[in-house]
């Protein structure tokens, strides 16, 4: 299981916790403002709680590193060694410095903004993981062309990705090494090598993250499909959450766009004042 550092920043939610990948539901929390995040046990608790439906993907890494790369798709073996001749490299990315954790979350928020998504991740939320947070990049010369977050339950020897951004929707033009496919290779390649990295850490599990079952949009089923590339096994691990949770969430999306709008004409006047 996964722990936060005490007294870190909670994911949005006024008061409330998560916890990730638990094996039991503590009783006093039916009563808190607690989730739990792919939760991976059985407990009589949960009927006391609303049980959200997640299926993952998780891909087999107690292998050799040739029956890993075989059990993937054609396509994503010649995009694997395609990108291997183009000379994208696999890089630890250093968390350690301050500045090192603002670049990388700049990273990501570019990326999530130029998906128009409103989720934006923060530095408190990642320093409050450090110990289980690791992040790795694929670089083409000085640039980097994709970036993968991961949380790393060494208790499970399981690894979770978190977060994967990348620059293609606002790449420049004018730099004509630097395609969409090129970037699509780098991804593809920098999660094989990361799946080598983490088997060499000890890891026998690669969650791949969230998997859309009857879904019909679009960008949803090409997520799916990239990940099918991979292969491996869907699984059910479903969230749950307090009444209390859910009550402070509904409240908190009632009250967010007034919020938003609150800090806009504030920073409207503050701009007007100042000219």
């Amino acid at each position: 299981m996964i722990k936060k550092k005490k007294n870190s920043y909670e994911l949005k939610y006024f008061c409330s916790k998560k916890k990730y990948y638990q094996n039991k539901i503590v009783f006093l929390d039916i009563f808190r403002s607690i989730k739990y995040i792919q939760f991976l046990g059985k407990s009589k608790y949960t009927k006391f709680m609303i049980e959200i439906p997640y299926v993952t993907k998780h891909i087999n890494l107690d292998v050799s590193a040739d029956e890993l790369k075989q059990s993937f798709s054609k396509r994503v073996r010649a995009k694997i060694n395609k990108a291997s001749r183009e000379d994208i490299q696999f890089n630890l990315y250093d968390l350690h410095t301050d500045s090192s954790i603002k670049e990388y979350i700049n990273y990501c928020n570019d990326h999530l903004r130029s998906k128009k998504l409103l989720y934006r991740l923060s530095e408190k939320y990642v320093t409050s993981f450090l110990g289980n947070y690791i992040v790795t990049y694929a670089s083409y010369g000085s640039q980097k062309l994709v970036m993968h977050g991961y949380f790393v339950d060494f208790h499970s020897n399981t690894v979770y990705i978190h977060e994967s951004a990348s620059q293609f929707r606002t790449l420049d033009e004018t730099n004509n090494e630097i395609t969409p496919d090129l970037i699509s290779r780098a991804n593809n390649f920098l999660h094989y090598e990361d799946m080598l990295y983490f088997q060499n850490l000890g890891m026998k599990i690669y969650d791949f993250g969230g998997y859309a079952i009857d879904t019909t949009d679009t960008s949803i089923l090409n997520i799916n499909r990239f990940k099918d590339g991979f292969r491996g096994k869907l699984i059910e691990q479903n969230h749950y959450e307090s009444y209390m949770f859910y009550l402070i969430n509904c409240i908190y999306h009632q009250i967010k766009p007034c919020v938003v709008k609150m800090r806009l004409r504030k920073l409207r006047n503050m701009f007007t004042n100042s000219k």
